[in-house]
């Protein structure tokens, strides 16, 4: 991990030209306009929750593009930044249908744990509105809704490890379709705890980071210009502030993960020679 960590940082240093406009475009300016708009939902009326929907999903296909494009370049630098928009541009539709296919499967996997919650007779309207639910009814739904929770959450964990981290630069470097998934357990064998730890550390640094600068810039910000209602100008420099701490870790998670895929390819690879 060490050595990936390395040839992600030479890959950050020497290409930052490169990457900027991807960047910016592509992950910090869709980020901050997501935080901007979330608040509004709920408080815009139907159809305005309807059109806020609608832009943040394109928002969220917008940091799905941007993802892929430096992907791309952390593969090829050489190639430049025109080649990797293209890769983009091209890739992204497989790289979504991929990732619609894993949704489905998690619903799929999760749809016990509602079916157990509403045997149990607990309030899913209030659960649903964020209220504390009323209480079960019945005792071992509500039991076997806890522990599948539990283990469906350790699963997850153990997935993403193994089967989804890998599947956007799989998708970017090979044409496999379904069978991406078979080729990122292949090559996530035998580094799942090492995967997982990063993973842990990764979301532990970025929490209390973005945290950090919610907090700070928003009290800051808050006392020196003010204001009331869902977005103001206050909100939307803190909003910026925080978008920049994000957007800072999800390009080293993407070009991580890239070099991560190349690392363990390259390993598959040698053990396939020397048999």
């Amino acid at each position: 991990m060490s050595t990936v960590w390395d040839r992600t940082a030479e890959f950050l240093s020497d290409n930052l030209a490169a990457l900027t406009p991807i960047v910016l475009l592509g992950i910090f300016v869709p980020l901050t306009l997501l935080g901007s708009l979330m608040p509004l939902i709920g408080s815009s009326g139907q159809a305005g929750d309807w059109a806020l929907g609608g832009i943040v999903f394109v928002l969220a296909l917008v940091t799905t593009w941007g993802g892929i494009a430096i992907t791309a370049l952390a593969f090829d630098p050489a190639a430049g930044r025109a080649s990797a928009v293209a890769t983009a541009n091209h890739r992204i539709a497989p790289v979504l249908g991929i990732g619609l296919v894993t949704t489905l499967a998690v619903v799929l996997l999760a749809a016990p744990i509602a079916v157990a919650l509403g045997l149990s007779g607990v309030d899913m309207a209030a659960m649903a509105a964020g209220k504390p639910p009323a209480g079960a009814g019945n005792g071992w739904a509500l039991r076997f809704a806890t522990i599948y929770t539990i283990v469906f959450a350790v699963f997850l964990l153990w997935a993403y490890a193994r089967l989804v981290l890998l599947i956007t630069p799989i998708m970017v470097m090979e044409r496999r379709g379904l069978g991406v998934y078979a080729r990122a357990f292949v090559l996530t064998r035998g580094i799942t705890w090492k995967v997982i730890g990063v993973l842990l550390l990764y979301a532990i640094v970025s929490w209390v980071a973005s945290a950090a600068a919610k907090t700070v810039f928003g009290s800051v910000f808050g006392l020196l210009i003010g204001g009331t209602g869902p977005i103001t100008l206050a909100s939307v420099l803190t909003q910026i502030a925080v978008a920049a701490t994000s957007t800072l870790f999800s390009v080293l998670s993407v070009a991580f993960v890239a070099k991560l895929y190349l690392a363990t390819r390259d390993a598959r690879e040698a053990i396939v020679e020397s048999t």
